[in-house]
């Protein structure tokens, strides 16, 4: 590698580990990399220089002069006074229900699941403050018209990232409202110059930019990239994330209360990312705000934006079928039901995920992708808090992957299916979600088959817990 991918490969192995500790894994690493000890780090990709946010009452003596890279290429390292990013709020899609939090819609999707089904995009600390929120909360979307009234469309919380019951460490900060219909029409005649031309990817340092507040524009520049905490202006509960992996970006004006989830697009109006809070420019070296990626937001959730030239926002492929994202969660359903009582969506959605993955096991083998199901559950893994929210976590179950021939299949199957394997799953699902199987991976939170030839980085040098037919199972993967 040159030195350029070096200082990139080492700001990334930074980030992982401030993340993981942030996350409560064991990482062997230096101790100065601890959250206790810094609030972020930055570097700017033109210098060899990672900038690290120290903690109030943290000594500049605590951290190297520098990081051997190899090649005899060293990375300085700047001791910075720490500040967490502020994250912005204020009204443009606005929280009905306590607590009240407002922020910026970033853009309009429709699901790749389900393209019948609408979502506003905006950030996750937005629709998601704290560990109350729950699915299917209130959301108005205050729209000011050409008349100077305001119109406000009503909209239901679905996902978001990160949760609040975990608050997993994530690359992305961002939560989908469902709209009808009807506020989609609204969204595209009204608030057509918000919907983007296209989209993009490309973060280059010094690429010109444009912050679209709710009433107003702010031309920037990408500086660096970023990773650190994000801190509520209400600093209640839950009010501090890790965010990986992000830009920051400046602007020739600060940046205010309501501004979070703010799309941030290029001069040629291709959305790039989603403007996340304001940090401070002496440490950002320039910069004075962060912002996430639009593409591993709109990957996460499997859905693709509306744009300007593209209204039907789908591509040739064939539509993957309906309804893999609930009608009705199991979160509600099964945290409202009486003892004993379980939400038939949450069985059938575990069964469909056994039938995917394992139905050639036979029996063994669909009870041990259940035990994973199980054990992902209890330990809220990378925060989910059902086990519908376990089958649907992105690229963790493959026969929900966007291109897996299996998904389609699963969407024509229901509780009265004559496929006997399907039955056999619901029975193995029930009596999971019951309590009543027997764990037989040794507590695996991971499972690949044993006929993979592109074996992922993550399994060197592990050693299964269990093989169950034609599955390894793993229990020592974080």
């Amino acid at each position: 590698m040159n030195g350029r991918q070096l200082q990139n490969a080492c700001f990334a192995w930074a980030s992982r580990i401030l993340e993981g500790r942030v996350a409560g894994r064991r990482i062997v690493a230096p101790d100065w990399l601890e959250p206790q000890a810094i609030c972020w780090i930055a570097m700017a990709p033109d210098r060899p220089e990672l900038r690290v946010g120290l903690r109030p009452g943290i000594p500049a003596r605590a951290l190297p002069a520098r990081l051997a890279l190899g090649g005899g290429l060293f990375l300085t390292i700047r001791p910075m006074p720490g500040q967490s990013a502020r994250a912005q709020v204020a009204p443009r899609m606005v929280r009905a229900t306590p607590p009240i939090e407002q922020g910026t819609a970033t853009c309009l999707v429709r699901d790749r699941l389900n393209p019948d089904r609408n979502y506003l995009v905006t950030c996750g600390h937005v629709l998601a403050p704290t560990h109350g929120a729950r699915w299917d909360d209130g959301i108005e979307i205050r729209l000011p018209t050409a008349g100077g009234t305001l119109l406000e469309l009503p909209g239901r919380l679905r996902e978001w990232v990160p949760t609040g019951s975990a608050q997993p460490p994530a690359n992305i900060d961002a939560g989908l409202t469902e709209i009808e219909p009807v506020a989609v029409q609204h969204l595209r005649e009204i608030a057509a110059d918000w919907i983007p031309v296209g989209l993009s990817d490309n973060t280059d340092r010094d690429r010109s930019v444009v912050l679209k507040r709710y009433h107003d524009e702010i031309e920037g520049s990408i500086k660096l990239k970023w990773s650190g905490e994000v801190r509520l202006p209400d600093g209640g509960e839950g009010s501090t994330r890790f965010l990986n992996d992000a830009l920051g970006y400046s602007t020739v004006e600060p940046t205010e209360g309501g501004d979070s989830g703010a799309p941030v697009w290029s001069t040629s109006q291709e959305l790039l990312g989603m403007h996340v809070g304001a940090i401070d420019p002496e440490g950002g070296a320039g910069a004075n705000a962060i912002m996430c990626r639009i593409a591993p937001v709109l990957d996460w959730y499997c859905v693709k934006a509306y744009t300007r030239d593209d209204p039907a926002t789908l591509d040739d492929r064939p539509p993957p079928g309906s309804l893999p994202r609930m009608a009705h969660p199991p979160a509600s359903a099964v945290l409202n039901m009486p003892a004993g009582i379980l939400a038939d969506d949450e069985i059938q959605m575990v069964a469909k995920t056994l039938w995917g993955e394992a139905r050639g096991e036979g029996e063994a083998g669909m009870a041990a992708v259940a035990n994973v199901i199980i054990n992902r559950l209890k330990r809220k893994y990378r925060g989910c808090d059902t086990a519908a929210e376990v089958c649907l976590d992105p690229q963790q179950f493959s026969c929900w992957n966007c291109d897996d021939p299996n998904r389609a299949k699963l969407t024509r199957l229901h509780r009265n299916s004559s496929d006997g394997q399907y039955q056999q799953a619901l029975q193995i699902a029930e009596t999971a979600l019951r309590g009543g199987l027997r764990d037989e991976t040794g507590g695996a939170l991971h499972y690949v088959a044993g006929t993979l030839r592109n074996r992922p980085k993550w399994l060197d040098g592990k050693i299964p817990s269990a093989v169950i037919g034609n599955h390894l199972f793993y229990n020592n993967i974080a």
